[in-house]
Formats: structure tokens, C-alpha cells, sequence
């Protein structure tokens, strides 16, 4: 069953909305198509685990950032007794924290993960650790949104996991290049090795703005497999969503999948050009999760017996 809005501030919500337009796009999109009952929550959850996510990117001072990371994570270890960082939106996040039952586990992996951004040179060594770092900043939003989408049972968990880890994957592979000019750099270690290319020589392309080597859309070309593998894992278990959020959700996933297909037409060139998804492909994109979904519901899709 669906749950029901918690009471929140129309200023509030609105706040929140505005953040998911400006830097959640393709999520944002797909919202529109979610049934009234979860659109403001799933709105409200999703722009504020973004609004971490800033704290990262945003602050120039890596001390400062930890500290506000510190400060929303003491508040959730506080069952949001403590004073948080920003009272207004944190009295709107803790109802709808306490109206789902969501597993305040999902926002402090969130933050463990972004205190590790925080570390300079951001390194990952291997693929296992990547999987665990995609986890943390973006399989624990598809996990604290499951129930209010009313997913509750393993394998609808696991494919809003998958579906996160998908997500994050292909903003690896998108950001690339902007990454690297910050002096982070999330494809792993081994994987740079294996296609014979340095660290310093990945750092010198982006800074140059060079044209990408065969070796390097090659490398690429790996992570988008990956990416594709996990898109797909959450898509055999699209039939643990309700028959009503699941146009919205199968949308989301084919309009981020949809930055994959604009990065091979761009001929792997992350280093230079920040992939775009064209409005037409984004048509095309909700084309195929409105077939999905329709399949899905005249199919003879059983209900899952936990979510149905």
C-alpha cells in the first residue's frame, strides 16, 4: 500500500522542488509522473539527500564541509532530537523519516560516503570498492525511497539498491572529466592499470582538455557495461513496484540510462563534453518506460505478494 503525504510547509516543499529541478533533472522529470500520494515526500527525501551531496561540492572548505556533514549526521543519530544544521527542512525530512519507517542506516552511509569525497587525492583501487562507494551516495537514496514507493520486500530493496549503484555508475563515467579536474578520480585504480594508461597521464588529459585515446574509451566503455549490468538487475524486479509509481520509477531509470547512449555518440569524449541527454532522446526514453510499464501491467504481472 501507499503511504500518505506527511504534513509539511507548501514553502518548504516548494524549496525542496526547486533544488530537484536545478540539479536533479532527469529525477525530477520522472516525478511528474508519480501518483500525488508520494510525489512531495519522494520529492522532499530525494532533494535532500542532494542538498548533502552539495555540501561537498559546494563548500570550498573541506573542514567546514565536514562539519556540516558531522552536524546532519549527529541529528540522525539523535532520532532528530538534536539541533540540526537547518531546522526547517529537517522537521519536514524527520516526518517523513518517521511517517515510512525509513532506516536512518541510509543517510549515515550517505554521509560516510561523502566524508570519504572529502579526502584529498579521492582514489578508488578497485572495482569492489567502487561497488561499495556507489552504494553509499546512491543506493541508499533507492533504499530510503523504496518505501515510500511502497516497495518493502528483498528483492524490490535490492533492485532500488541496483538501481542506485546504476545511477552513480553513469554519473562516473558522464563527470569524468570534471572530476578529474578536482582532483578526484572514482574509476578504479586496477581498471586504469588494465588498459595501460597512468593516473597522471588521466590527470594531464583533463587538465589539457585533450581528445580521449583509445585506451581511455575503451576503459570507458567497461564502465558503461557495468552501468548496464545493474540497470538491468533492477529491471528484472520492476514487478516488486505498485502498478501505480512504476511508470514514474521505470522513467527515471531510462532517462539516466539515456546519458550512456549520448556518451558513445560523443565517442567516449568525457574529458571535454559533459553528456547531454537531447530532448528527443529524452521522448524516446519515456517512450520506452511507458511500453515497459504497460507491459509490465497487461502482461499478467503477478503483484508482488509483500508490495502489491
Amino acid at each position: 500500500m501507499l503511504g500518505t503525504i506527511p504534513a509539511t510547509d507548501s514553502t518548504t516543499t516548494q524549496l525542496w522542488r526547486s533544488i530537484l529541478a536545478r540539479h536533479g533533472r532527469s529525477f525530477w522529470l520522472a516525478s511528474r509522473l508519480l501518483p500525488v500520494p508520494v510525489r512531495a515526500p519522494v520529492t522532499v527525501l530525494y532533494a535532500f539527500f542532494r542538498t548533502l551531496d552539495d555540501i561537498v561540492d559546494r563548500t570550498t572548505d573541506p573542514d567546514q564541509a565536514a562539519a556540516l556533514l558531522t552536524s546532519w549526521e549527529t541529528w540522525l543519530d539523535s532520532g532528530f532530537q538534536s539541533p540540526a544544521p537547518d531546522p526547517q527542512p529537517a522537521d519536514t525530512v524527520a516526518a517523513i523519516f518517521t511517517t515510512y519507517c525509513i532506516d536512518r542506516r541510509f543517510p549515515r552511509d550517505l554521509i560516510a560516503g561523502l566524508h570519504a569525497d572529502l579526502a584529498r587525492p579521492r582514489r578508488i583501487r578497485t572495482y569492489p570498492e567502487l561497488l561499495h562507494y556507489c552504494y553509499q551516495v546512491a543506493g541508499t537514496v533507492g533504499l530510503a525511497l523504496a518505501p515510500i514507493l511502497g516497495v518493502h520486500c528483498a528483492s524490490g530493496r535490492e533492485a532500488a539498491r541496483a538501481l542506485g549503484i546504476a545511477m552513480q555508475l553513469t554519473n562516473i563515467v558522464r563527470d569524468l572529466g570534471e572530476d578529474l579536474r578536482m582532483g578526484r578520480l572514482y574509476v578504479p585504480l586496477e581498471d586504469v592499470r588494465r588498459f595501460g594508461l597512468g593516473e597522471a597521464t588521466l590527470f594531464q588529459l583533463a587538465h589539457g582538455r585533450a581528445s580521449p585515446p583509445p585506451e581511455l574509451r575503451a576503459l570507458l566503455r567497461l564502465q558503461i557495461l557495468r552501468a548496464r549490468r545493474y540497470y538491468r538487475q533492477a529491471a528484472r524486479h520492476y514487478g516488486c513496484l505498485p502498478d501505480q509509481v512504476r511508470p514514474g520509477i521505470i522513467a527515471a531509470a531510462e532517462l539516466y540510462a539515456a546519458i550512456l547512449e549520448t556518451v558513445e555518440e560523443l565517442d567516449y569524449d568525457t574529458l571535454r563534453v559533459r553528456a547531454v541527454v537531447a530532448f528527443d532522446r529524452k521522448l524516446l526514453a519515456l517512450g520506452r518506460a511507458f511500453v515497459a510499464a504497460r507491459r509490465l501491467r497487461t502482461g499478467g504481472c503477478v503483484p508482488c505478494p509483500t508490495c502489491g
